[in-house]
């Protein structure tokens, strides 16, 4: 949900913002994790061996603490926890001031937290949820040009082509069925907790119009449809990421009035017809739109892109 909304961030929020820099350092390195779980996600489509597996599971302990686990693979056997990282640079986890220093290849320095500790914590938690099962982790680091090294650590930490060798040691380690599969990935995915982080914008601070899903440049809504004036695409709901944008940045609901500015639709008559599609709750000025959280899957029974 938070690369989502900082996607939406990019796309609609005014350079001029004095959030906007920090915002977009903050995109960039959730689009880096995404690519590096992109990269363990290849590796785990080898197993053969009966599993499944969660990506970003998202919950609150029972004394509320917020735990993000990058990826949960459940076994018959026990659960493996992992903790990924896409950095480059020579990397150096010091266990004994707890801290991953980076040594970029122009010479700078940098601490971040350790990663041990995050997925330490994870595997308590879980522990304590499933307290018969054997549950094990390990540190992935995702960048293939980056250099590990480290104090003998309490964890495992390796880069991401060694995860199918290191599951299948600990499935010889582990090899004794205790849990049932369906069972205890039903309990997890049951714990997951999807929460938009609070924003503070408003309309006025977000760029008015609809975007081109090809080359980004507003696109212009003649007779029922945008068309884009640059690559001359047309698409009859590209309103569709102008809304998800909203519920993203603002709010679930939005009403006829807010839709014409956020879209730049000058009649209110053809903002009706272009939210026909979404339920409308209450009656008159004070009625307003739902948002399905969906929006984006919404398919239509003819294709929605075309170019002219």
């Amino acid at each position: 949900m938070r690369l989502q909304q900082l996607e939406a961030i990019a796309r609609r929020l005014d350079e001029q913002h004095p959030d906007y820099l920090y915002l977009a350092e903050q995109l960039a390195m959730a689009r880096a994790g995404a690519i590096g779980e992109d990269e363990v996600q290849f590796f785990l489509q080898e197993l053969t061996t009966p599993h499944r597996t969660i990506r970003n599971l998202s919950f609150y302990s029972a004394v509320q603490h917020r735990h993000e686990i990058d990826f949960l693979v459940i076994f018959p056997s026990l659960i493996l926890c992992f903790e990924v990282k896409n950095m480059v640079g020579h990397l150096h986890f010091d266990m004994v001031a707890s801290q991953l220093l980076r040594t970029r290849n122009d010479g700078i320095i940098e601490r971040f937290p350790n990663p041990i500790e995050q997925l330490t914590r994870h595997m308590r938690v879980l522990s304590s949820l499933f307290p018969t099962i054997p549950i094990n982790g390990a540190v992935i680091i995702a960048n293939r040009r980056a250099i590990i090294s480290s104090k003998p650590a309490p964890i495992p930490i390796f880069h991401a082509d060694y995860v199918h060798s290191f599951i299948e040691k600990k499935l010889l380690q582990y090899n004794e069925p205790l849990l049932d599969l369906d069972e205890v990935y039903a309990q997890l995915l049951a714990l997951h907790y999807s929460k938009k982080e609070p924003l503070t914008f408003t309309l006025a601070q977000l760029k008015q119009g609809v975007f081109c899903k090809r080359c980004s440049a507003k696109m212009r809504f003649v007779h029922g449809k945008f068309i884009c004036l640059r690559c001359n695409m047309q698409d009859k709901y590209a309103h569709f990421q102008a809304l998800n944008d909203f519920r993203l940045l603002m709010d679930t609901k939005i009403t006829n009035q807010q839709f014409c500015q956020l879209c730049d639709i000058p009649s209110r008559h053809a903002a009706k017809r272009l939210l026909r599609f979404f339920p409308i709750i209450g009656d008159g000025k004070s009625s307003y739109y739902e948002i399905p959280e969906q929006i984006l899957t919404m398919t239509q029974c003819e294709g929605h892109d075309s170019l002219i």
